[in-house]
């Protein structure tokens, strides 16, 4: 199996939830915006697609600054459109596997290593999370806790949908459903459990910011 050569980090959104008015992949994090933390770790790929919107000069120049070689996708219709159809702008360019990540992610950077390790033995891989946030999509896993059998918004599962995932650009479609809605029709599929969590709230953000001090600071 080929190893996987692109990325796409899907940084078109509003982020209102959060209430900062900037895009959240400038929010910083241990002295650090998620978007340096992000192309820092993705040194390796042979592309990397940042899908841009809202305030998308801003979030361009910063990001040329760290990747000069990144290639910038436009979703001008962002307040309309979806991480799916945001990641469909990259997808329907290439025919081999990709790594979709949010740029509102923070993760740990040992646990992101071990997730494409285990990529390059599977096709397509899900990556899982024990840390829940305040409005986070569950995953409910087979008995070995090595598939994803669904996602849910019931709370009494214990892992949380990260929304990173190796996956083959034919599962993305143009379409207003959520990226998770687009993966259930290819289940079960392989789960990878990350210490990563997306940004939605000041209360995520908090979380965030308490979790690179105290856990994973030392991996970094």
């Amino acid at each position: 199996m080929s190893p996987v050569k692109h990325a796409v980090i899907c940084a078109a959104g509003i982020g209102s939830r959060l209430g900062l008015n900037k895009p959240k992949c400038l929010v910083e994090v241990a002295g650090r915006s998620l978007l340096d933390w992000h192309l820092e770790r993705l040194q390796w790929a042979e592309s990397v697609w940042l899908v841009v919107g809202f305030q998308e000069e801003e979030v361009i120049a910063h990001a040329i600054a760290l990747r000069p070689d990144l290639i910038v996708v436009r979703n001008p219709d962002y307040a309309r459109t979806n991480t799916l159809q945001s990641i469909y702008r990259v997808s329907r360019h290439l025919d081999e596997r990709l790594l979709v990540l949010d740029a509102d992610t923070v993760m740990d950077s040992r646990s992101f290593e071990a997730f494409l390790q285990a990529a390059n033995d599977n096709e397509q891989l899900i990556g899982v999370s024990p840390y829940l946030t305040s409005d986070g999509v569950r995953v409910q896993l087979d008995d070995s806790g090595t598939q994803v059998l669904g996602f849910t918004r019931e709370p009494h599962y214990a892992v949380e949908w990260t929304g990173i995932a190796v996956i083959k650009p034919q599962i993305v479609v143009d379409q207003p459903i959520f990226v998770y809605q687009a993966l259930e029709a290819c289940l079960p599929l392989p789960a990878f459990q990350l210490k990563a969590f997306d940004i939605d709230t000041t209360a995520d953000l908090d979380m965030a910011r308490k979790v690179f001090a105290n856990q994973w600071g030392d991996n970094e």
